[in-house]
């Protein structure tokens, strides 16, 4: 079974529907001298496959790519991802919705060091670019403006580095894992002649949804039982939102590092429960059965405005790493996740 490997950031969420983003960290009891906001998730992979599928994403032809219609992996192809990087691509794993189509290149390296492309397919991109810039400046995020497209930036945060651009009026998010910001610049500089130009979707256009590749997030209940006001069952079905990271994720490797369980309701929309970010996360992976050190960081509230709350406790996975209970503080609950296969 592969994993899902769309890391991606909720900063492409606020592109989309103007707010404020994927996580680390849940509550004690009181909250943070002041609401943290939620930082950007910078997991590995899952889980490591031992041999290097060959991907099957083609060439795409300049300025052809068209995102709404194509596969999203086929807009770079193997041999000028190595190329930047030095290492070949391992695999590739594509998702798309209505909203966004997305695709996690992951190299085949002792890290697994992964790009993960998202291109917004509803909004036009200099809205767009312009509401996530000013996020990460509120944020006191460093926000480096280069020369890609009709704009771009990138933006540093704890060692790894996304690029935010406007290529051929498409709103496009590059984040990298373990690649350098040269990397990510040059993986990125690929699109500046490759997409056609954009144009507002019809109304009511759907873009089509391919099968959920194998190991990818179909399911996921997160279970707060205390404290009072942040219980409540929340479901990938509840928050009507698509299994991509930045949405969802949920990490079923125990040897995952770091271990994650999170969501993030839609910014904009009121949650379905109290609670409309909320992440688990375990640095060196989790050991099966036995308690575990986590952080937590739980956001009561819309997504794109919510209250932190975060601390420390433990987790205790189940032996295939789809389940588990959490604690920390006051903060007591369980999850599950279901994995297409």
């Amino acid at each position: 079974m592969r994993p899902t490997l769309l890391v991606f950031v909720v900063l492409l969420l606020l592109s989309a529907c103007g707010g404020g983003t994927p996580t680390t960290n849940a509550p004690t009891s009181a909250p943070a001298s002041a609401p943290t906001q939620a930082p950007a998730p910078t997991s590995a992979p899952a889980s490591a496959p031992t041999q290097a599928p060959a991907p099957t994403t083609a060439p795409a032809a300049a300025g052809q790519f068209d995102p709404r219609a194509a596969e999203p992996c086929a807009v770079f192809n193997p041999d000028e991802l190595a190329a930047i990087t030095g290492v070949p691509l391992l695999d590739a794993f594509p998702g798309k919705d209505r909203f966004f189509a997305t695709c996690a290149y992951v190299f085949n390296d002792q890290d697994q060091s992964n790009a993960n492309l998202g291109i917004d397919l509803r909004n036009p991109g200099a809205e767009a670019f312009a509401k996530v810039i000013q996020f990460n400046q509120e944020s006191g995020k460093t926000v480096e403006q280069i020369d890609i497209g009709e704009s771009a930036a990138i933006v540093e945060n704890d060692g790894e580095f996304s690029l935010y651009a406007v290529m051929n009026g498409w709103s496009v998010t590059l984040y990298g894992y373990k690649l350098s910001r040269e990397e990510v610049i040059a993986i990125g500089r690929l699109l500046t002649d490759r997409l056609v130009a954009f144009t507002p979707p019809p109304a009511g256009d759907v873009a089509n949804q391919p099968a959920p590749q194998s190991g990818a997030l179909i399911g996921m209940e997160v279970v707060i039982e205390e404290p009072a006001n942040m219980a409540g069952v929340t479901t990938l079905e509840s928050l009507n939102i698509v299994s991509i990271a930045g949405f969802a994720m949920c990490s079923f490797d125990p040897a995952a590092d770091p271990f994650i369980v999170t969501f993030i309701a839609r910014p904009g929309e009121d949650p379905p429960t109290p609670v409309g970010v909320f992440t688990l996360s375990a640095s060196g992976g989790v050991k099966p059965n036995q308690p575990s050190p986590a952080n937590f960081e739980v956001g009561l509230g819309r997504s794109d405005e919510p209250q932190m709350f975060a601390g420390e406790g433990t987790v205790i996975v189940a032996a295939d790493g789809k389940s588990g209970t959490f604690e920390a503080g006051r903060l007591k609950g369980r999850w599950s996740c279901t994995f297409a296969e």
